[in-house]
């Protein structure tokens, strides 16, 4: 990102533009100012470099003084320091100003540079603070046209890779999401509390990752910056931050009665005081950024005994204010917009509260278990976990502890469903949790039909789809109303690639879903299979919204899944990274989610296509290749970080992958795993895969796009045209430009410059014609020829001019030798003819082919 701010800024500057580096104290402004300066000081331009800071800001002519030359300030005068440096900028040349700190440059160099960039008419960089305009800030210089250049709050991937660069190491999710949520996306707060948490060892280094020790990452090495941030504020400014750190996010009318608008208006001023959205469009105000929160909240607790019982009233009736509440034209670009301008946004606050109330929500509920250790009271606070991030200590306890022996029917089986889910998961037990279902369908033979439900579910899960298909053909309309056999049925149905049939398992169930956050990701996943992903992702970001204002992290990241599997169909990488980076900034999710939460973890690795995450996770080194859904398993990162010798060879192991899930019963995955091939480098074997899945399943949304990609496959490239030219626009638009993009690549593998050129025509037609919003995929290949030693490519590059006998001869080898070279070649390289080889090879890179060449005309 600081690259690309980098040519941005440079790019303004040679057209003849001012530019302003807008962004919050810390956010990395005055390092890229240095960066610009020293970029356009290679080039050869003399830049005329001003370092303001609120110290200075009241010293005449301290701006000035800071470029280093000998001007006589005090003597000369506004007008004359103005005279001397139009002498210089009258040089031959080019010439800048650059200022950074603005609003902190004394009115003495202000006047200064005001004069001569109207007098010199001499480009302006400047950086300033993205604090809302005061009419104390002194700093606007607006009488040539500027550009501006924001600088934007860190988001989860950069502070992972901030993280990495750092210590050197990947961190655990939890580390990431911990800082990124403290640091409140601030880059150089982010740096400080990494540096001073390995300091601390509040992060210790286990099995090559960060892990936290403890839970805090507030340490005493951290005191200075804070303070630094508060440096400045008045005395009530400070109470009135004490006093809101006990409070928590507080209702804006509120504060404003208590503390008084004009200090919340200056906390606001200073980027102390974060205001967001909360119940009810309610406007909350909080401490910002978080890691001052923490700092504040424990001085207070600690030294301000009067302050916190004059606030504990509040803080208690505060606690109860806020319970937890209970398609357009182009569905595709209305919800990518509105997406974009939330990606615009620092959600480093709202994540914060969410947090907080999510937390609190947990805590609440697992004290009502201790005082009254009841069947109801275990699953009120289980139910979190299914969500939220898992306590183990505290889920063991509540499973080991709970009075089982009394309650309802739907408590005991909820609990003893959480017991196997944790033993399935936590403990890697699988058998264990299929007796803990079978023990229950002993004890309560009323809950028979649940149990096998949810044990098939697991079996599913762990070693593929059950056989029989109507394994709950005789469960139906049986067991609790509203229970877990209508959710099961329909998660399998789903792995199965049957989206009406888990609609239609939805449908059954005699009263609403007792699980309603399980039936929203069904009927969501539903939409995503059967090809309406524009449908799927409007339903996702609605029910994202929703579980966001309720606080439920199930929710929010179960649909925040469905909505970046939709928009990678689309390839909107950037919109899907950010949904799913949101979701891990909320921490690792418990129970169920859990598994969707590593599958983001490998989709939003996808486009970096290397082996190994920045997240900490090897998604091809980690887990199996195959799972029910797409990124549960490794298959997807595996194929993108593949960079395939021969097209061949490609589909012969995306083919395998595909088939691995078919014999699992895992049909939805197949089919993604099928397009996602399809687009990377099509193969004839993925083209029939897919082919024969979607026909089975009588889906026939992607018609078009096999269609297209077996013209290409074969290089009919009239028929191509044709296809193209009566392409009638579809959700597959994005996946036709990359399996053209892919042909161009098996074109070139296969040595077939010619063709692979009227590809890149064709598709280059294509994007132009219908104005993608998404991006293409970057795959790359290994160049051809690259697996062949250097004697099978000395051979090579003589075979289609030369017989066996006249290379053996040249070479001094056997003829034998000489058949199996080019048998080798033939094969690695997949081409037909030694003609076609001789050609590819000579077309490789020149590193490849030189030292061959050299000895081949030799």
């Amino acid at each position: 990102m600081h690259k690309q701010k980098i040519n941005i800024v440079l790019d303004y500057v040679s057209k003849g533009l001012g530019v302003r580096i807008v962004g919050a104290p810390g956010s990395g402004r005055t390092s890229l100012l240095k960066s610009v300066v020293a970029k356009l000081e290679e080039d050869g331009a003399t830049v005329y470099t001003m370092f303001a800071a609120p110290a200075l800001a009241a010293v005449p002519f301290a701006g000035v003084l800071s470029l280093g030359l000998d001007l006589r300030s005090r003597t000369i005068g506004i007008l004359g320091i103005v005279d001397l440096l139009s002498v210089q900028m009258a040089r031959s040349g080019v010439h800048l100003i650059a200022i950074d700190d603005l609003e902190n440059l004394d009115r003495e160099s202000l006047a200064v540079v005001d004069v001569l960039r109207r007098r010199n008419n001499v480009p302006l960089i400047t950086t300033m603070n993205d604090r809302p305009f005061q009419s104390r800030t002194s700093g606007y210089l607006g009488s040539i046209p500027e550009a501006t250049v924001s600088l934007p709050p860190l988001e989860y991937e950069q502070t992972s890779k901030l993280i990495l660069n750092t210590l050197g190491h990947p961190a655990e999710v939890d580390v990431v999401a911990r800082v990124l949520s403290k640091s409140g996306g601030n880059l150089r707060l982010a740096v400080r509390i990494i540096q001073t948490s390995v300091l601390s060892e509040r992060l210790i280094l286990k099995n090559g990752r960060w892990c936290l020790n403890g839970t805090k990452l507030m340490n005493e090495h951290l005191h200075g910056t804070v303070e630094a941030l508060l440096q400045g504020l008045r005395p009530e400014e400070v109470r009135a931050l004490n006093k809101m750190s006990l409070l928590g996010p507080s209702p804006v009318d509120r504060l404003v009665a208590e503390v008084g608008e004009d200090v919340l208006d200056n906390l606001e001023y200073n980027g102390l005081l974060s205001v967001i959205e909360g119940p009810d469009e309610t406007l909350l105000a909080a401490v910002f950024p978080p890691i001052v929160d923490d700092y504040l909240r424990a001085h207070t607790l600690s030294s301000r005994r009067i302050l916190q019982s004059a606030v504990s009233d509040h803080v208690a009736a505060e606690a109860g204010d806020h319970p937890a509440p209970a398609p357009t034209d182009d569905m595709l670009s209305a919800s990518v917009s509105v997406l974009r301008t939330e990606m615009g946004s620092n959600h480093a606050a709202a994540t914060r509260y969410f947090q907080q109330r999510r937390d609190s929500f947990e805590e609440n509920r697992y004290q009502i278990w201790v005082r009254d250790r009841s069947l109801s009271s275990a699953v009120a606070v289980l139910s979190v976990y299914w969500g939220a991030p898992a306590n183990p200590h505290r889920i063991q306890e509540v499973l080991r502890r709970t009075d089982t022996e009394s309650g309802e029917s739907e408590d005991l089986f909820f609990f003893t469903m959480s017991l196997a889910w944790w033993q399935f998961s936590h403990e890697k037990d699988l058998a264990g949790a299929i007796a803990t279902m079978q023990a229950l369908s002993s004890k309560e033979p009323r809950l028979l039909h649940e149990a096998k439900a949810f044990a098939a579910f697991l079996t599913a899960n762990h070693s593929g789809m059950p056989s029989d298909h109507h394994v709950f053909a005789d469960a139906t309309g049986l067991g609790l109303q509203g229970g877990i056999i209508p959710t099961m049925m329909g998660m399998l149905e789903l792995y199965r690639l049957n989206p009406q049939g888990a609609l239609s398992a939805l449908d059954s169930a005699n009263e609403a879903c007792s699980f309603p956050n399980f039936e929203s990701f069904i009927r969501g996943m539903a939409m995503l299979s059967s090809g309406r992903e524009e449908e799927a992702l409007v339903m996702a970001l609605d029910c994202r919204e929703k579980a966001l204002q309720d606080f439920d992290q199930f929710a929010f990241v179960s649909q925040s899944y469905i909505a970046a599997l939709a928009l990678l169909h689309h390839g909107l990488f950037d919109e899907a990274e950010y949904l799913m980076g949101r979701a891990f900034s909320l921490g690792k999710p418990g129970f169920l989610v859990d598994s969707l939460h590593v599958a983001m973890l490998r989709l939003s690795s996808l486009r970096n296509a290397v082996p190994a995450t920045s997240h900490g996770v090897a998604a091809g080194s980690q887990g199996r290749d195959i799972g029910p859904f797409p990124g549960l398993g490794t298959g997807l990162h595996d194929l993108a970080a593949s960079r395939p010798a021969s097209a061949k060879a490609f589909d012969e192991r995306a083919s395998r992958i595909i088939e691995k899930s078919l014999a699992r019963g895992f049909t939805f995955e197949a089919m993604h795993t099928g397009l996602f091939a399809l687009g990377l480098l099509p193969g004839p074997r993925v083209r029939r895969l897919l082919q024969k899945i979607l026909e089975d399943r009588g889906i026939t949304v992607h018609d078009q796009l096999l269609t297209i990609a077996g013209a290409a496959i074969e290089m009919d490239l009239p028929r191509l045209r044709h296809l193209l030219d009566t392409y009638v626009l579809d959700g597959d638009t994005f996946q036709v430009a990359m399996v053209l993009r892919g042909a161009e690549q098996r074109c070139q593998l296969s040595g077939e410059p010619a063709a692979a050129s009227e590809m890149r025509r064709a598709a280059k037609e294509f994007t132009a014609r219908f104005r993608m919003v998404g991006t293409l995929f970057n795959f790359r290949s290994e160049p051809p020829g690259s697996s062949l030693t250097m004697r099978e490519i000395e051979v090579a590059l003589v075979a289609g001019q030369q017989s066996n006998h006249d290379i053996a001869e040249h070479f001094g080898i056997s003829i034998r030798t000489v058949e199996s070279h080019i048998s080798n070649a033939l094969r690695k390289t997949d081409t037909t003819t030694r003609k076609q080889l001789a050609d590819l090879i000579r077309a490789a890179p020149k590193p490849l082919t030189s030292g061959a060449t050299e000895q081949a005309t030799s």
